[in-house]
Formats: C-alpha cells, sequence, structure tokens
C-alpha cells in the first residue's frame, strides 16, 4: 500500500494500527475506577494555605528601655517604672496571642481576715484593695490576677484577662523561683486560651495584730509579692504551632543601660538576687523550652486529635518535605497519591504548616 511517498505493506501497516490503539488506550485508562490519564497527577490540584503562624515574620522592637523581636503588625504596650515595668507584646486583632511580662506586683493579702482588717482600719490604703493569696503560690496568683487590671488598667494599658484559669500540668519550679504552669483559660471575650505561665510568690515575713480586743484572735497583716509574672499564650490547641514564635519573642528581651540604672536604683532585696537582669528573656525562654520538652505529650496528642474531631480535620504529612498540614474531613479516601500520608500519633506534637482545602 502506497501512503504518500511511503510504500507501506499490509503488515507493516497492522502493526502501525496496533500500536496507534495500544497508545490511545493507555492515555484514557481508567485508574482506579475513575477517569484519570496516565499523565494523572494526583498532587497537581492540592490546595495548600499556609497557617497564620508560618505567615509570621518577625522585626525588631526597641524603646529607650528595651528591645525585643516582635511579630509585624504585632503591638507592644508598657506600663509601670523600673521595679515595676510591664510589657505586652500581642496581637491587636486578636490579642489572646500574646507574651506578657510584669517585673514586680505587691501588697497581696494573705488572708480573708487579714484584708477585712485592711478594710476595717484603714480603708483606703492599698492593703484594703488587693486581693488574697491565700496558697501564697503561683496557682493562687493567677486564680486572682484578673485584679491587677481592675486597679491598674489605664486608656494606654489593658491587662490580660484569665478568666476559669485551669492547670492541666503543673511542670515544675522554674529559675526564677515559680512554678511554670501549664493552662487554660478565657479571655475578656469568653475565647478559650492556653499557654505557659509563671510567677514568683514571695513572703515578706510576718506581722500579727489583734482582730479585735474582745476577741484577742492574731492577725497576720504583712503582705505578699509577686516577681517575674510572665506567659506566653494562644488560641486553645494552636500553642504547638506557636510555642517557638513566642519563645523567641521572650528570649530576645533585652533591657538597656538606662534601664538597667534605673531599675539598680529601685531594686528590692529580692531582686538583688536576680542575675543578668539585662538578658532575662534568655533565662526566661530557656525555662518555658526546658518545661515544654518535659510535659505530657500524651495530653497533646489526645488534646490534637479531639482538637481535629471537633473542626473536621484529617492530619496529613508531606513524604517531600516532612511539613503537616489539617486537610479536610475525607481527604484520606479521596486522595490516591503517594505524596501525603496520614500522620503518626508522634506527629501531632509537630507544628502543622497550614491547611489542605478541598
Amino acid at each position: 500500500m502506497k501512503i504518500g511517498k511511503f510504500n507501506i505493506s499490509k503488515k507493516n501497516l497492522i502493526v502501525i494500527g496496533t500500536v496507534v490503539v495500544f497508545v490511545i488506550g493507555c492515555i484514557f485508562i481508567v485508574n482506579k475506577g475513575g477517569n484519570k490519564s496516565l499523565f494523572y497527577n494526583p498532587d497537581k490540584n492540592i490546595k495548600i494555605v499556609k497557617s497564620e503562624a508560618s505567615k509570621i515574620e518577625l522585626e525588631d522592637y526597641q524603646t529607650n528601655e528595651f528591645s525585643i523581636k516582635k511579630p509585624k503588625g504585632w503591638k507592644v504596650d508598657t506600663i509601670g517604672d523600673y521595679i515595676h515595668y510591664t510589657i505586652r507584646v500581642y496581637n491587636p486583632d486578636n490579642p489572646i496571642y500574646q507574651f506578657f511580662f510584669n517585673m514586680k506586683s505587691e501588697g497581696y493579702n494573705k488572708s480573708e481576715d487579714a484584708k477585712r482588717w485592711q478594710q476595717k482600719y484603714y480603708p483606703n490604703d492599698m492593703f484594703a484593695k488587693t486581693s488574697v493569696i491565700a496558697t501564697k503560690d503561683t496557682l493562687g496568683f493567677y486564680k486572682i490576677f484578673n485584679d491587677l487590671g481592675t486597679l491598674n488598667n489605664t486608656a494606654a494599658f489593658t491587662f490580660p484577662t484569665l478568666t476559669d484559669f485551669t492547670v492541666s500540668e503543673n511542670l515544675g519550679k522554674g529559675s526564677l523561683g515559680g512554678d511554670m504552669l501549664r493552662a487554660t483559660f478565657k479571655d475578656a471575650n469568653g475565647k478559650e486560651g492556653e499557654g505557659i505561665f509563671t510567677a514568683y510568690v514571695y513572703d515578706v515575713g510576718t506581722y500579727y495584730v489583734s482582730e479585735n480586743i474582745i476577741s484577742g484572735k492574731q492577725i497576720d497583716i504583712q503582705y505578699l509579692n509577686v516577681y517575674d509574672t510572665i506567659f506566653i499564650t494562644t488560641p486553645k490547641d494552636e500553642f504547638i504551632d506557636w510555642e517557638d514564635i513566642l519563645n523567641t519573642i521572650c528570649s530576645s528581651l533585652n533591657f538597656t543601660d538606662t534601664f538597667i540604672n534605673g531599675f539598680n536604683k529601685q531594686q528590692d532585696a529580692v531582686m538583688k538576687n536576680f542575675q543578668q537582669i539585662r538578658a532575662i528573656g534568655n533565662e526566661i525562654s530557656d525555662g518555658i523550652m526546658d518545661s515544654w520538652n518535659k510535659r505530657n505529650t500524651s495530653f497533646d496528642i489526645m488534646s490534637q486529635k479531639q482538637s481535629d474531631a471537633t473542626l473536621g480535620y484529617e492530619r496529613v504529612y508531606d513524604t517531600e518535605t516532612n511539613e503537616i498540614y489539617k486537610a479536610y474531613n475525607g481527604f484520606n479516601d479521596e486522595y490516591d497519591g503517594e505524596r501525603y500520608k496520614a500522620v503518626t500519633d508522634d506527629m501531632y506534637l509537630k507544628k502543622t504548616s497550614g491547611y489542605i482545602e478541598k
């Protein structure tokens, strides 16, 4: 048979036709019951959206008193003199993402009896207004933390709200003296949050007075001070994704010579025991990281699984990059590629890089 300039035998024509049919058949071969060709790429249409934590860019922030790194768009508020200095770094759109540091707050009562005595005899004094920390420990302080805002909020500075403060795990003593607590809470808008908290409650001593002439009951009215109130928080079940960013903010806190000079003039006997106040952020950060690494990881695994189930996610990881994603419910049943696999339990302890959307 002659086709154009070529003479093709009938036998060769049959072979060519067979090859063409085979190639066409391969192109349109059915894959796993779907209409997917030989050249189908299961990863081509995967839609990944980065998590907010993955988008964060840090920038330097500096005042005459200190320097710190903060995420772009976040605010930094301060209040207080040198020994009561307070810093809050937070997301103004969602303030539950935050780093909080207070050098010292003071004048807390040891008992309700002591407060009643102060209110009876010195109703206008600070001690008649400050709260009671009956347990004299870190948890006891955070139970009454909201009173700091009641007494000290200004137009320029708002103390965070920590309502329903509940400890999920005591991670032990921190290097600055207080317990390191992992806890949940609700903010001013009722939104659930979680974080790591510490504070050192110091008993100044004892000073007994008589309740009244008749009873003769002795009441210790000497006060308590609280040093190094520090915490980092996020919305509930997001702390794993943000811990390294918040800890970086914490570790970057560095006080200037101006601050150190002013602090040295005002410091009290307890503060003299604090070494390296200039770079206290590093000490705080090391304590948080050490405590975080010692936590009960089974709690995190269970909590993350519950969160995924509630929000309708399936967690997967990218076998090429090892990044972890929260995929839409049903993804593992629909996806027929090899790149994305269901996570193992230990992967729930790692931060997620984003979401796979349908």
